[in-house]
């Protein structure tokens, strides 16, 4: 797991100025320095990485974030039920966190049909690409909703035509992992 992390941690590297000209657009334009700062913490502790991803990244990015990464650390083998349940897991420990639901402009419109395209996936590697390309779909799809929680359902429009950072980033994070999980 400890090679996921760090794979990650860089990618996310790479990712942090997009994610906060995204995140500028609604929100307060932190979204990849909270997110690579987590990843940076969880992947120097491979023993509890949810728990070192909160405590670096804080706030609401680091808890609702944290149970996904909690999630994927904990997901061994990737086959189809385990992938599929431990991303549906963490969607509704989110959503309990937060309060949203899918359709709200949130990581949960990437998360919520990642989980169901992995449970309905008939091995680990199409659950885990699946998974990703769902995420990926939902994640594009938050450009044409309105925000109903977080900072951006008080800007114009209420970032109607913004990606939605928190999605994009699901979207990466299960990019990576099916390409850490599968070797490619």
């Amino acid at each position: 797991m400890t090679d996921f992390l760090t794979r990650l941690a860089d990618h996310f590297v790479g990712l942090e100025e997009r994610l906060n000209e995204l995140d500028a657009a609604i929100g307060d334009g932190d979204h990849g320095t909270t997110i690579c700062r987590g990843l940076a913490a969880a992947a120097t502790d491979p023993a509890q990485p949810a728990k070192a991803f909160r405590r670096a990244a804080g706030g609401a990015s680091g808890s609702l974030f944290g149970v996904l990464i909690g999630a994927l650390s904990t997901e061994q083998n990737a086959s189809p039920s385990n992938l599929g349940a431990a991303l549906s897991d963490a969607a509704q420990k989110i959503t309990q966190l937060g309060g949203a639901v899918a359709g709200d402009k949130t990581m949960l419109d990437a998360l919520i049909p990642a989980a169901a395209a992995a449970k309905a996936a008939d091995s680990p590697e199409a659950a885990a690409r699946n998974a990703a390309s769902a995420a990926d779909a939902g994640a594009k799809a938050t450009q044409d909703m309105s925000a109903r929680r977080g900072r951006a359902k008080y800007v114009e429009n209420a970032g109607q035509g913004s990606l939605d950072p928190g999605a994009h980033s699901v979207a990466e994070i299960l990019e990576v992992f099916a390409s850490w999980r599968f070797k490619t």
